[in-house]
């Protein structure tokens, strides 16, 4: 299966490993992976005037630092978003790829007023994501990071399309052994049996 892997947490962030585990569980299932590692290179999170007037042209990948991820992203089986959340849900580098990526043309078209799928070859969503609150504190936030890569992001993909969300809450240290091991065990599963 042809998986994009999208890494937006902060590489210089002690993650326990979560980039090498990723990696090595799509590796182990033979997966053909593609990396965008948002950190690396010069991705800029904000679009520009020149990207907004772009947006409803005809080729909206105008600026140099997204104009890559548009066949990038249409050429993928799989979608899989690692990520450290904020107190709001996604960072700001994976929201400013969700927003200057998945855009006319790329993620959906117009037409006739009516929204149309553009992603159809994308049959696996996987979300991948590091809180450092608890679940309760996170569920009451409304988790806007999981509602947008999930439930959003099945308007423009297969309709078939499985979804996954995997999260490790709470990391403080003296709660994160177990949650980890637990975390590390389903992490596993969702990657291989994609």
């Amino acid at each position: 299966m042809r998986v994009l892997l999208v890494l937006a947490d902060d590489p210089d962030v002690d993650d326990g490993g979560l980039r090498r585990a990723v990696e090595a569980a799509l590796a182990s299932a033979d997966h053909d992976i593609d990396v965008i590692d948002l950190h690396e290179g010069d991705f800029h999170p904000a679009m520009t005037t020149a990207g907004r007037r772009a947006y409803h042209s005809g080729k909206p990948l105008v600026e140099p630092d997204t104009a890559g991820f548009g066949p990038r992203v249409s050429s993928a089986e799989a979608l899989i978003f690692v990520y450290r959340a904020t107190w709001t849900g996604m960072p700001p580098r994976l929201k400013g790829f969700v927003d200057r990526t998945f855009v006319p043309g790329v993620g959906f078209h117009l037409r006739d007023g009516k929204l149309h799928r553009g992603l159809i070859g994308v049959r696996r969503l996987v979300a991948i994501a590091i809180h450092e609150r608890s679940r309760s504190d996170v569920l009451r936030s409304r988790d806007y990071g999981r509602r947008i890569l999930l439930r959003t992001m099945r308007l423009i993909v297969n309709r078939r399309c499985r979804r996954r969300y995997v999260a490790l809450y709470d990391t403080r240290p003296e709660r994160a052994a177990a949650a980890r091991r637990r975390f590390a065990a389903k992490l596993d599963r969702v990657l291989v049996g994609l």
